[in-house]
């Protein structure tokens, strides 16, 4: 087919490019798993270290942990594997996550003349990460606890993409996580002092 046959054409075939480069996916983002193995351990007097997981996600609106890129109870998890060593020959540790759960609000959006000017946030996170950490000594000689509870909010505002909605979620538990491991670290030391074992 000769140069001139092909000017017709040529509109088309610039479309069908567009159309293709319009429809290419977003390049997939994938994030760390979050860790605290640069904090220090914390040792018990304890022979073995369980954690339960007694909170179940019910995978559905408005709870949305289960949809995130960093879920909350998998940074419990690690917290309790990087930080907690049971370094005694008897007795055991249970580190139980009560809660870890995020639930999505829908915002109200503004109308009108004013809504041409506003930029709104769409939605509104909410998570929540408890935990509890008992022990019982050999026998049952001795018992002791320590829990702690981080809670935090942020808004989402409405037209952001989908990888910065998830960077942006991925920092909002991190930093749950972060206030967790705090006041964790802070009542294990309050209350749980007897049962610590030095290095």
């Amino acid at each position: 087919m000769t140069l001139y046959r092909l000017l017709p054409l040529l509109p088309v075939l610039c479309f069908g490019f567009l159309l293709a480069a319009c429809e290419s996916p977003l390049k997939k983002v994938t994030y760390p798993d979050l860790r605290f193995s640069h904090l220090p351990e914390i040792h018990l007097n304890v022979a073995r270290i369980e954690i339960v997981e007694q909170y179940r996600s019910p995978l559905r609106a408005p709870n949305v942990e289960h949809a995130l890129p960093l879920a909350p109870a998998q940074a419990m998890r690690n917290w309790a594997k990087d930080r907690l060593r049971a370094m005694g020959t008897s007795g055991q540790a249970k580190f139980i996550i009560i809660d870890a759960s995020v639930r999505i609000e829908k915002l109200h959006k503004k109308e009108g003349f004013e809504a041409m000017f506003t930029l709104d946030q769409a939605a509104r996170y909410g998570a929540r990460l408890e935990a509890k950490l008992e022990i019982v000594t050999a026998g049952g000689l001795g018992r002791g606890f320590a829990s702690a509870t981080a809670t935090r909010q942020r808004t989402m505002p409405e037209e952001v993409s989908i990888n910065e909605r998830d960077d942006a979620l991925y920092r909002f538990i991190e930093a749950a996580a972060k206030d967790f491991d705090r006041g964790m670290t802070a009542n294990i030391n309050r209350h749980l002092a007897p049962f610590k074992r030095a290095p």
